[in-house]
Protein backbone atom coordinates (compact mmCIF):
# COMPACT_ATOMS: atom_id res chain seq x y z
CA UNK A 1 0.00 0.00 0.00
CA UNK A 2 1.12 3.45 -1.00
CA UNK A 3 2.93 5.70 1.92
CA UNK A 4 0.68 8.43 0.97
CA UNK A 5 -3.12 8.58 1.64
CA UNK A 6 -4.84 5.79 0.24
CA UNK A 7 -8.25 6.11 -2.21
CA UNK A 8 -11.14 3.91 -0.98
CA UNK A 9 -14.27 2.64 -2.83
CA UNK A 10 -17.44 4.28 -2.20
CA UNK A 11 -20.91 2.68 -1.38
CA UNK A 12 -21.10 -0.62 -2.91
CA UNK A 13 -24.96 -0.38 -2.30
CA UNK A 14 -25.10 2.96 -4.01
CA UNK A 15 -23.18 1.79 -6.83
CA UNK A 16 -26.01 -1.61 -7.48
CA UNK A 17 -28.85 0.97 -7.05
CA UNK A 18 -27.46 2.99 -9.54
CA UNK A 19 -27.50 0.09 -11.59
CA UNK A 20 -30.96 -0.60 -11.13
CA UNK A 21 -31.26 -2.71 -8.49
CA UNK A 22 -33.38 -3.53 -5.72
CA UNK A 23 -31.77 -3.78 -2.34
CA UNK A 24 -34.68 -3.69 0.55
CA UNK A 25 -34.37 -6.90 1.50
CA UNK A 26 -32.66 -7.97 4.93
CA UNK A 27 -29.55 -9.26 2.82
CA UNK A 28 -28.82 -6.23 1.16
CA UNK A 29 -26.43 -6.10 -1.24
CA UNK A 30 -25.35 -9.40 -0.10
CA UNK A 31 -28.25 -11.04 -2.74
CA UNK A 32 -26.59 -10.29 -5.53
CA UNK A 33 -23.62 -12.03 -4.55
CA UNK A 34 -25.32 -15.60 -5.38
CA UNK A 35 -27.79 -14.07 -7.82
CA UNK A 36 -26.13 -11.39 -10.04
CA UNK A 37 -22.06 -11.72 -9.32
CA UNK A 38 -21.39 -9.74 -12.53
CA UNK A 39 -23.15 -7.18 -11.27
CA UNK A 40 -21.03 -7.04 -8.40
CA UNK A 41 -18.04 -7.21 -10.70
CA UNK A 42 -19.45 -4.53 -12.56
CA UNK A 43 -19.70 -1.96 -9.18
CA UNK A 44 -16.36 -2.70 -7.57
CA UNK A 45 -14.60 -1.97 -11.13
CA UNK A 46 -16.38 1.22 -11.72
CA UNK A 47 -15.08 2.43 -8.35
CA UNK A 48 -11.39 0.86 -9.19
CA UNK A 49 -11.96 2.80 -12.56
CA UNK A 50 -12.80 6.09 -10.78
CA UNK A 51 -9.33 5.77 -9.11
CA UNK A 52 -10.04 3.38 -5.83
CA UNK A 53 -6.70 2.08 -4.34
CA UNK A 54 -8.57 -0.82 -1.94
CA UNK A 55 -12.14 -2.00 -2.87
CA UNK A 56 -14.54 -3.47 0.10
CA UNK A 57 -16.04 -6.83 -0.62
CA UNK A 58 -19.65 -7.13 -0.78
CA UNK A 59 -19.43 -8.85 2.42
CA UNK A 60 -20.98 -6.56 5.15
CA UNK A 61 -24.65 -7.66 5.58
CA UNK A 62 -23.15 -11.41 5.47
CA UNK A 63 -23.79 -13.55 8.50
CA UNK A 64 -25.12 -16.95 9.47
CA UNK A 65 -27.65 -15.35 11.74
CA UNK A 66 -28.99 -13.22 9.30
CA UNK A 67 -28.84 -15.74 6.21
CA UNK A 68 -31.03 -18.43 8.38
CA UNK A 69 -33.59 -15.44 9.37
CA UNK A 70 -33.69 -14.95 5.65
CA UNK A 71 -34.56 -18.82 4.43
CA UNK A 72 -31.23 -19.45 3.77
CA UNK A 73 -28.30 -21.98 5.43
CA UNK A 74 -24.69 -21.61 6.89
CA UNK A 75 -23.13 -22.98 4.01
CA UNK A 76 -24.70 -20.44 1.77
CA UNK A 77 -23.39 -17.95 4.00
CA UNK A 78 -20.05 -19.96 3.87
CA UNK A 79 -20.43 -20.19 0.39
CA UNK A 80 -20.96 -16.05 -0.36
CA UNK A 81 -18.32 -14.98 2.39
CA UNK A 82 -15.66 -16.45 0.20
CA UNK A 83 -17.21 -15.51 -3.25
CA UNK A 84 -17.28 -11.87 -2.25
CA UNK A 85 -13.76 -11.69 -1.48
CA UNK A 86 -13.40 -13.29 -5.17
CA UNK A 87 -15.62 -11.50 -7.16
CA UNK A 88 -13.59 -7.86 -5.60
CA UNK A 89 -10.18 -9.66 -6.37
CA UNK A 90 -11.97 -10.06 -10.28
CA UNK A 91 -13.09 -6.82 -10.15
CA UNK A 92 -9.50 -4.97 -8.95
CA UNK A 93 -7.49 -6.86 -12.18
CA UNK A 94 -4.48 -6.30 -10.05
CA UNK A 95 -4.93 -2.14 -9.87
CA UNK A 96 -6.22 -2.69 -6.13
CA UNK A 97 -5.98 -4.23 -3.07
CA UNK A 98 -9.27 -6.25 -1.60
CA UNK A 99 -10.17 -5.43 1.91
CA UNK A 100 -13.17 -8.03 3.05
CA UNK A 101 -16.09 -5.93 4.94
CA UNK A 102 -16.80 -7.32 8.57
CA UNK A 103 -20.20 -5.39 9.17
CA UNK A 104 -21.40 -4.71 12.55
CA UNK A 105 -23.71 -7.17 15.23
CA UNK A 106 -26.30 -5.17 14.28
CA UNK A 107 -26.25 -5.46 10.68
CA UNK A 108 -28.02 -8.97 10.89
CA UNK A 109 -31.05 -7.24 12.58
CA UNK A 110 -31.51 -5.04 9.34
CA UNK A 111 -33.02 -2.58 11.72
CA UNK A 112 -30.55 0.30 11.46
CA UNK A 113 -28.86 -0.08 15.05
CA UNK A 114 -25.67 0.08 13.63
CA UNK A 115 -27.02 3.69 13.91
CA UNK A 116 -28.19 3.74 17.28
CA UNK A 117 -25.99 1.06 19.37
CA UNK A 118 -26.84 -2.42 21.28
CA UNK A 119 -25.02 -2.15 24.81
CA UNK A 120 -27.17 -5.03 25.70
CA UNK A 121 -25.53 -7.45 23.44
CA UNK A 122 -22.44 -9.11 25.54
CA UNK A 123 -19.22 -9.61 24.26
CA UNK A 124 -19.29 -13.48 24.15
CA UNK A 125 -22.66 -12.75 21.39
CA UNK A 126 -20.36 -10.95 19.54
CA UNK A 127 -17.41 -13.03 19.67
CA UNK A 128 -19.43 -16.04 18.90
CA UNK A 129 -21.19 -14.33 15.84
CA UNK A 130 -18.23 -12.78 13.87
CA UNK A 131 -15.88 -15.47 14.79
CA UNK A 132 -17.90 -18.01 12.64
CA UNK A 133 -18.13 -15.20 9.36
CA UNK A 134 -14.53 -14.55 9.85
CA UNK A 135 -13.19 -18.36 9.52
CA UNK A 136 -14.38 -18.51 5.60
CA UNK A 137 -13.96 -14.33 4.76
CA UNK A 138 -10.10 -15.46 5.67
CA UNK A 139 -10.20 -18.12 4.07
CA UNK A 140 -11.08 -16.62 0.86
CA UNK A 141 -7.25 -14.89 1.09
CA UNK A 142 -8.22 -10.98 1.04
CA UNK A 143 -5.10 -8.03 1.73
CA UNK A 144 -7.11 -6.72 4.39
CA UNK A 145 -9.72 -6.94 6.24
CA UNK A 146 -12.33 -3.80 7.02
CA UNK A 147 -13.87 -4.10 10.16
CA UNK A 148 -16.60 -1.55 9.40
CA UNK A 149 -19.91 0.36 11.13
CA UNK A 150 -19.05 -0.62 14.31
CA UNK A 151 -21.23 1.63 16.79
CA UNK A 152 -19.68 -0.36 20.18
CA UNK A 153 -16.25 0.18 21.50
CA UNK A 154 -16.52 -3.31 22.96
CA UNK A 155 -17.40 -4.22 19.31
CA UNK A 156 -14.37 -3.52 18.10
CA UNK A 157 -12.36 -5.13 20.91
CA UNK A 158 -13.35 -7.98 19.95
CA UNK A 159 -12.72 -7.92 16.68
CA UNK A 160 -9.13 -6.93 17.45
CA UNK A 161 -8.65 -10.15 19.92
CA UNK A 162 -10.10 -12.48 17.25
CA UNK A 163 -8.23 -10.84 14.59
CA UNK A 164 -5.23 -11.16 16.14
CA UNK A 165 -6.09 -15.11 17.06
CA UNK A 166 -7.25 -16.11 13.62
CA UNK A 167 -5.11 -13.81 11.64
CA UNK A 168 -1.87 -12.64 12.76
CA UNK A 169 -0.09 -10.72 10.34
CA UNK A 170 -3.19 -9.42 8.15
CA UNK A 171 -3.78 -5.72 8.32
CA UNK A 172 -6.80 -4.39 9.24
CA UNK A 173 -8.51 -1.47 9.88
CA UNK A 174 -11.37 -0.35 12.91
CA UNK A 175 -14.02 1.40 11.77
CA UNK A 176 -16.86 3.26 13.42
CA UNK A 177 -20.25 5.23 13.18
CA UNK A 178 -20.49 8.45 15.58
CA UNK A 179 -22.77 11.00 16.02
CA UNK A 180 -22.34 14.79 17.61
CA UNK A 181 -19.98 14.99 20.84
CA UNK A 182 -17.16 13.08 19.62
CA UNK A 183 -18.76 9.96 20.58
CA UNK A 184 -19.68 6.87 19.00
CA UNK A 185 -22.93 6.29 18.07
CA UNK A 186 -23.60 3.63 21.01
CA UNK A 187 -22.02 6.60 23.50
CA UNK A 188 -18.79 6.01 23.99
CA UNK A 189 -15.72 8.47 23.13
CA UNK A 190 -14.39 8.34 19.94
CA UNK A 191 -10.79 9.05 21.67
CA UNK A 192 -11.34 5.99 23.30
CA UNK A 193 -11.75 4.10 20.39
CA UNK A 194 -8.56 5.09 17.87
CA UNK A 195 -6.57 3.12 21.22
CA UNK A 196 -7.83 0.15 21.01
CA UNK A 197 -6.10 -1.24 17.67
CA UNK A 198 -3.34 -3.89 18.14
CA UNK A 199 0.11 -4.38 15.74
CA UNK A 200 -1.55 -5.32 12.33
CA UNK A 201 -3.95 -2.12 12.86
CA UNK A 202 -3.01 -0.39 9.56
CA UNK A 203 -5.57 2.77 10.97
CA UNK A 204 -8.93 3.52 13.09
CA UNK A 205 -11.40 5.72 12.20
CA UNK A 206 -14.85 6.66 11.11
CA UNK A 207 -17.42 5.65 8.08
CA UNK A 208 -21.20 5.81 7.40
CA UNK A 209 -20.57 8.92 9.25
CA UNK A 210 -22.13 12.70 8.19
CA UNK A 211 -19.12 14.23 6.86
CA UNK A 212 -19.93 17.59 8.77
CA UNK A 213 -18.69 15.64 11.96
CA UNK A 214 -15.69 14.30 10.85
CA UNK A 215 -13.54 17.63 11.84
CA UNK A 216 -14.59 17.18 15.30
CA UNK A 217 -13.98 13.68 15.76
CA UNK A 218 -10.63 13.51 14.68
CA UNK A 219 -9.68 16.42 16.61
CA UNK A 220 -11.36 14.94 19.77
CA UNK A 221 -8.34 12.08 19.33
CA UNK A 222 -5.34 11.72 21.31
CA UNK A 223 -3.26 11.28 18.46
CA UNK A 224 -2.48 12.37 14.98
CA UNK A 225 -3.35 9.01 13.73
CA UNK A 226 -3.36 7.04 11.25
CA UNK A 227 -7.19 7.28 10.60
CA UNK A 228 -9.43 5.67 7.94
CA UNK A 229 -12.51 8.28 7.25
CA UNK A 230 -15.03 7.07 4.51
CA UNK A 231 -17.95 8.99 5.52
CA UNK A 232 -21.87 8.54 3.97
CA UNK A 233 -23.18 11.62 2.18
CA UNK A 234 -24.76 13.47 5.36
CA UNK A 235 -28.26 11.42 4.29
CA UNK A 236 -30.31 10.21 7.14
CA UNK A 237 -30.85 6.00 6.76
CA UNK A 238 -34.59 4.83 7.39
CA UNK A 239 -35.13 1.07 8.34
CA UNK A 240 -38.10 0.35 7.60
CA UNK A 241 -37.78 1.56 4.18
CA UNK A 242 -34.20 0.00 3.84
CA UNK A 243 -33.23 3.51 1.90
CA UNK A 244 -31.48 6.96 2.70
CA UNK A 245 -33.70 9.97 3.07
CA UNK A 246 -32.55 13.62 3.11
CA UNK A 247 -29.39 13.44 0.97
CA UNK A 248 -27.03 15.42 1.01
CA UNK A 249 -24.27 16.02 -1.78
CA UNK A 250 -22.70 12.74 -2.90
CA UNK A 251 -19.52 14.45 -3.70
CA UNK A 252 -17.17 15.40 -1.31
CA UNK A 253 -15.36 18.82 -1.38
CA UNK A 254 -11.16 19.08 -2.39
CA UNK A 255 -11.30 20.74 0.76
CA UNK A 256 -12.86 18.64 2.85
CA UNK A 257 -10.28 15.72 1.63
CA UNK A 258 -7.50 17.67 2.61
CA UNK A 259 -8.20 18.80 5.43
CA UNK A 260 -9.16 15.02 6.66
CA UNK A 261 -5.63 14.14 5.46
CA UNK A 262 -4.24 17.85 7.37
CA UNK A 263 -5.23 15.86 10.39
CA UNK A 264 -4.16 12.29 10.12
CA UNK A 265 -6.77 10.39 7.72
CA UNK A 266 -4.15 8.00 5.61
CA UNK A 267 -7.15 5.91 4.02
CA UNK A 268 -10.01 7.73 2.40
CA UNK A 269 -13.44 7.44 0.82
CA UNK A 270 -17.08 6.96 1.19
CA UNK A 271 -19.86 5.39 2.36
CA UNK A 272 -23.50 5.01 1.60
CA UNK A 273 -24.42 7.55 -0.69
CA UNK A 274 -21.01 7.73 -2.59
CA UNK A 275 -20.96 6.68 -5.71
CA UNK A 276 -17.96 6.36 -8.74
CA UNK A 277 -18.03 10.31 -9.36
CA UNK A 278 -17.41 10.45 -5.34
CA UNK A 279 -14.52 8.41 -5.39
CA UNK A 280 -12.69 10.12 -8.92
CA UNK A 281 -13.35 13.28 -6.56
CA UNK A 282 -11.43 12.10 -3.44
CA UNK A 283 -8.51 10.77 -5.91
CA UNK A 284 -8.57 14.11 -7.62
CA UNK A 285 -8.45 15.91 -4.05
CA UNK A 286 -5.40 13.03 -3.08
CA UNK A 287 -3.56 13.91 -6.52
CA UNK A 288 0.01 15.49 -5.91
Amino acid sequence: MDAGPVVLDGGLSTALEERGHDLSTSLWSARLVREQPEEVVAAHRAFVDAGAQVVISASYQMSHAGYLAAGRTETNCDTDLAASVRLAREAAGGRALVAASVGPYGAHRADGSEYTGYPEVERAALREFHARRLEPLLAAGPDLVACETLPELAEGEVLVELLAEMAPGVPHWLSFTAGPGGRLAGGAPFAEAVTIGGADCIATGLNCTAPTLVDELLESAPGPGPFVVYPNSGAAYDPEGKTWTDAGTPVFSEGAVRGWVERGARLVGGCCGTSAAGVAAVAAALRP
